[in-house]
């Protein structure tokens, strides 16, 4: 992925951390700080850092540790890097890299964290046995991400307007969106599945409120967590425009005379890397 620099990526940044963190990841962020275990002399890997947040928080609780923190996305690395201020450089680290392909030795970390993963990765299997690779037997991954659920109001519209346009291309990518979000039972397996023990997995549910659907399609927060998906959706249908003006039609009709709430079901997911050998 392309490094994004200059003043274009420092505001995508900004507008990203003053939008997105405090509404959404900081809701999924502080789950993963309160199961965070850390042992003495900590090493953490964060998987998904964007402009700092949860990384400096947790170095804040490593004291006599440090903290490696990744984003593949090059814009977000100059804010981190500025909110890490003294501890940059000495104990806290900002590379720019993927979370599917790590490039560190087996073994190194005592602590794997990634706060909303769906938004850096598509392959979660990828990031759990990269994440696996290079956890110490014994130690833990933390990570959030929206489960099955999530945004249903939206999936739903979707879902109808595949069968009103007869579009099996439309009805496809939906079914490939919601599937891809996992349940409680499907996470945990897919954790165990992956190299884990002592798997557990914490939810949520909360709410997105807006006054109409233009509103819902403005807003910053909607355009980083869910909108690419629904967009990809309606790209498989022959006519997108169409379909993503009935999606804004159909929620302010369903929604009249109150206010658009669009549901996020949360999930914190715990795991220690096992002790034997990995599959």
């Amino acid at each position: 992925m392309a490094v994004y620099a200059g003043d274009a990526g420092l505001e995508h940044a900004l507008a990203y951390d003053a939008a997105f963190v405090p509404r959404y990841a900081q809701r999924f962020g502080e789950r993963l700080l309160l199961a965070l275990d850390l042992p003495p002399r900590p090493s953490v890997l964060d998987l998904a850092c964007r402009t700092g947040y949860p990384a400096v928080q947790v170095l804040e609780r490593a004291r006599d540790g440090r903290v490696i923190a990744l984003d593949e996305d090059g814009r977000y690395l100059e804010l981190a890097r500025a909110r890490a201020g003294a501890e940059l450089g000495r104990r806290i680290f900002f590379k720019q890299g993927s979370p599917t392909s790590l490039g560190f030795s087996d073994e190194i970390f005592s602590n794997v964290v990634g706060n909303l993963i769906d938004r850096v990765a598509r392959d979660r299997s990828a990031v759990l046995a990269e994440s696996a690779r290079v956890l110490r037997p014994g130690g833990q991954l933390a990570v959030t991400l929206p489960l099955r659920g999530s945004f249903v109001e939206a999936v739903d519209v979707l879902r109808e307007v595949s069968q009103r346009f007869a579009d099996d291309g439309l009805a496809t990518r939906v079914d490939r969106y919601e599937h891809g979000m996992p349940g409680v039972e499907a996470l945990r397996e897919e954790i165990e599945a992956a190299g884990f023990e002592r798997v557990s997995v914490d939810a949520w549910q909360f709410t997105l409120e807006y006054a109409s659907a233009a509103d819902l399609f403005a807003d910053p927060v909607a355009q980083a967590a869910a909108m690419p998906e629904w967009r990809a959706c309606a790209e498989g249908a022959a006519r997108p425009d169409e379909v993503l003006a009935e999606l804004r039609r159909f929620l302010d009709t369903y929604f009249e005379g109150r206010r658009l709430a669009i549901t996020v079901e949360g999930g914190c997911a715990v795991g220690h890397r096992t002790l034997g050998r990995l599959p």
